[in-house]
């Protein structure tokens, strides 16, 4: 038989429930105040070449200072010359005032795991006021690039040299012409004025092959230098692949990276799959589920909820056709993370999660992009396909 409780408790007990939702509304408001929702903002946007893996969300700083974050990237309306990606960002208001025609942004790379952040530089009041909303979208430095542009210049240097040579060789056989000669030429060369002119081109034709071998050199050392450069770079590319590798695979860390090898190649579980065309289930084009793509994945969502074992996880993993004229590499890669990422909640809107009260089955998306998919299919695939695979060990 339960006991009633006294005033005293009844009070207590009050008072611990209102001190909780005191403390969660104050949680809530510190998030939304970070967050900058209660903050007047305005809405700037960037044109980069390529998104460099940018989402919305990503921090926007100004002057180092924390101003707002990327809230939309929109996909260029061409991909000829000048084709550029739209970042749009929300900044705090405060900083409006102190944005310049000249204001520029560049994406950086920041932590140990390559978040992004894009830094803006305001610009100098002398250019006036950000009156367009857009600012000059500066490219990352590419170590590439840089490579290419010094192997470029050292070409260059060394055709340069080459014809120098060619100069010096074409003087030393007119001389050599000159001496040998028994007519005219001989004549000229015993007229000592003529000699002493000759004498004297000679000899600024010897110094400009001094130098001239000098420069090439030079060249050949720097040229040499930058071979073993761009080897110390591959060797120290490798090293780093490696540690990531490594540190992808501590337990704290491999739940937050996708190895697409890992999440699809399993010997030690039966793998049982659902494949459709990707264009049965979403608008052409995009990440946009149709009537027809509800119909498909609502049976998936009966085969997920039949009886299975506790311990399977859900595996939903797309893939783009890698001959679609209308896709770049990159831009297949984000369209095929997104569809994996709308089937995934589909069917965890349909319950496929849940185990019980509390276990929730493991479920993970997957966008492949144009890449080709690690497991030997035995079958004949669409070219862009979703699969729901169900991995029971």
């Amino acid at each position: 038989m339960s006991q009633a409780m006294s005033r005293r408790q009844s009070v207590l007990l009050g008072l611990a429930v209102l001190a909780a939702l005191a403390l969660g509304g104050f949680g809530l408001a510190r998030i939304a105040d970070k967050q900058g929702l209660w903050a007047e903002s305005v809405e700037v946007a960037a044109g980069f070449p390529d998104a460099h893996d940018l989402t919305p969300g990503t921090p926007v700083r100004i002057r180092g200072v924390e101003a707002g974050q990327v809230v939309a990237i929109e996909y260029p309306d061409h991909d000829g010359p000048g084709a550029e990606v739209t970042v749009r960002m929300k900044l705090d208001s405060r900083y409006a005032a102190r944005m310049y025609a000249d204001a520029s942004a560049t994406i950086h790379g920041s932590g140990v795991f390559g978040s992004k952040v894009i830094a803006i530089q305001p610009g100098t009041p002398v250019a006036g006021p950000l009156a367009s909303g857009r600012l000059k979208g500066i490219k990352p430095f590419d170590i590439a690039d840089a490579v290419a542009e010094l192997r470029d210049t050292a070409g260059e240097v060394k055709k340069l040299a080459a014809d120098v040579k060619a100069t010096s060789t074409e003087a030393r056989g007119l001389i050599r012409d000159v001496r040998e000669s028994d007519g005219t030429f001989a004549k000229l060369v015993k007229d000592d004025e003529l000699y002493r002119d000759l004498k004297g081109l000679a000899t600024d034709a010897q110094s400009l092959v001094k130098r001239t071998n000098k420069a090439v050199g030079t060249v050949e050392s720097e040229m040499a230098n930058l071979k073993g450069f761009v080897s110390d770079g591959r060797d120290t590319l490798r090293s780093v692949k490696q540690s990531t590798d490594a540190v992808a695979k501590l337990p704290v860390i491999r739940s937050y990276v996708s190895d697409a090898n890992a999440l699809l190649i399993r010997p030690a579980h039966t793998r049982d799959r659902r494949v459709y065309n990707a264009g049965d289930l979403f608008h052409a084009a995009s990440a946009r589920m149709s009537e027809s793509g509800h119909e498909h994945l609502s049976k998936v969502a009966e085969w997920l909820n039949g009886p299975h074992s506790d311990k399977a996880e859900v595996v939903v993993v797309a893939y783009s056709d890698p001959n679609d004229p209308d896709q770049t590499s990159a831009s297949a890669l984000e369209m095929t993370r997104k569809q994996s990422e709308a089937v995934v909640e589909f069917l965890k809107g349909h319950g496929v999660h849940k185990l019980g009260w509390i276990t929730r089955r493991k479920m993970t998306p997957l966008g492949m992009g144009m890449n080709p998919s690690p497991v030997v299919e035995k079958e004949s695939l669409p070219a862009s396909n979703l699969q729901v695979l169900l991995f029971t060990p």
